[in-house]
């Protein structure tokens, strides 16, 4: 009990969000000694590894991950706590990617914000924000696509169609909607290969039978629409996303709608009732 009470349970949040000991042990104040002594004193204690080595970095444990959680929580709770006593309504913390934070979710961020709660925000991708809520680092979760794995609670939130970005000027921009056959040697502005948005547009074009056209591979929603502008090519992102001048959003007609998700601990049903309803 003594272990989950003192500062080496604190310490061990920030080096769980961080998993290096360097920056964790400058955000923490201290040396690099002595978070390794706190660490390795409370892994002893409570009789377990929390940490080891992933390659070149380190990975939490299964009990790591336990503790970070609990760790998390504990903060959590003891900001409750004192909002409450203090007559102040709770924070929030949210974890979503770039895109979704200024396409989805923007207007629900202003709410949250205008309703009197302290809001955070972190951001990262579908898989970071899955084990931001899974450790206790964010309350809830917001990303696109696949509804979350069982055990998250989760609630729809929005969902868009898909659409061609193209320039004004271009041979498709005066079409109500288009087909995956019409971007047959389209040069197209394609996120990288790893990103689950490109896999799944590759394997829509393999079974419609198009061949892709690359013209470059582009890293987020608003550097694509750019390059849109500037001509060099046309992308597919999802409906929420505003076009800039110069470029016209042309519904796919054969793509399915991208459902919007947020997903929260089950136990934390307290705290995201009004959050997700300002979030739809």
């Amino acid at each position: 009990m003594d272990a989950l009470e003192g500062d080496g349970l604190r310490a061990f949040a920030v080096f769980a969000e961080h998993l290096n000991f360097t920056a964790a042990a400058a955000e923490l104040h201290i040396a690099q000694p002595s978070l390794h002594a706190k660490i390795g004193k409370l892994g002893r204690t409570l009789g377990v590894e929390l940490y080891e080595r992933d390659g070149r970095g380190l990975r939490l444990t299964p009990a790591g991950l336990k503790l970070a959680r609990f760790a998390a929580e504990s903060a959590r709770r003891a900001d409750d706590f004192l909002a409450e006593l203090e007559g102040r309504p709770q924070s929030v913390t949210i974890s979503a990617g770039h895109g979704t934070f200024r396409w989805v979710i923007g207007p629900g961020l202003r709410r949250i914000a205008a309703s009197g709660r302290a809001l955070q925000v972190r951001t990262a991708n579908r898989q970071a924000s899955l084990d931001d809520v899974v450790t206790g680092r964010a309350d809830v979760g917001v990303f696109g696509s696949d509804p979350p794995a069982p055990g998250l609670a989760s609630a729809e939130i929005g969902r868009y169609p898909q659409v061609l970005m193209v320039a004004q000027e271009d041979r498709l921009a005066s079409r109500s909607k288009v087909s995956l056959r019409d971007l047959a040697d389209v040069p197209l502005l394609l996120p990288p290969a790893e990103r689950p948005h490109r896999q799944r547009l590759n394997l829509a074009l393999l079974d419609a039978g198009v061949s892709v056209t690359v013209a470059a591979e582009v890293d987020g929603w608003d550097l694509m629409t750019h390059f849109v502008a500037l001509g060099l090519g046309a992308a597919v992102v999802n409906g929420c996303v505003q076009p800039p001048e110069g470029v016209v959003a042309v519904p796919i007609r054969d793509l399915p709608e991208v459902r919007y998700w947020a997903v929260w601990r089950p136990e934390r049903d307290d705290l995201p009732g009004d959050v997700i309803g300002h979030l739809r």
